[in-house]
């Protein structure tokens, strides 16, 4: 009894630890953790997450983002609302003057949830909300991110380790 037990456990404890430990795979605002503040020009790219996340500057400066991940990624205004999406593979930078105090929203569409935000001077917008086209009017549109893969790895373990342990009951009453 005690080892039919332990059979039909192993499948829920293996897709139990499977989806925790995919969870750190997906990116997000906050990079897995609180959102990161800071002041300065420079925005680093690392770990499929904008460091800091919240970047205060002043009107008149440029901000540089600098792409220090192992992976390519695009820079983007939300719903295109500034610049142009820039294409930045591993070592590469681009940069975007900010005239006007305002907030400048901006994420990474290649990876689900990495956002950031650029707060110039008082953060009071200079451009009406009413001008934010929205997502449905981007010309080009990156490829859509692919299907997070945990829940179906999950549901296969599950599946692999039901039919260990009912291998192992037959084996045992043999």
């Amino acid at each position: 009894m005690r080892f039919r037990l332990i059979a039909l456990t192993l499948p829920i404890i293996t897709g139990a630890l499977l989806v925790v430990a995919g969870t750190p795979a997906l990116a997000g605002g906050g990079c897995h953790g609180p959102d990161t503040q800071g002041a300065g020009t420079t925005v680093d790219l690392t770990a499929m997450c904008f460091s800091p996340s919240i970047l205060f500057v002043q009107p008149g400066d440029t901000v540089t983002w600098r792409n220090q991940d192992g992976m390519r990624h695009l820079v983007a205004g939300s719903f295109t609302s500034w610049g142009s999406p820039a294409d930045l593979g591993e070592g590469q930078t681009t940069t975007h003057r900010f005239d006007a105090a305002g907030i400048y929203a901006y994420s990474c569409p290649l990876h689900y949830g990495m956002n950031g935000v650029v707060i110039v001077g008082d953060g009071k917008a200079a451009v009406p909300v009413a001008r934010i086209q929205p997502a449905a009017s981007i010309a080009t549109a990156p490829a859509r991110p692919a299907a997070d893969p945990w829940p179906l790895l999950a549901l296969a373990a599950a599946a692999l380790g039901a039919g260990f342990g009912y291998r192992i009951g037959r084996l045992r009453r043999s």
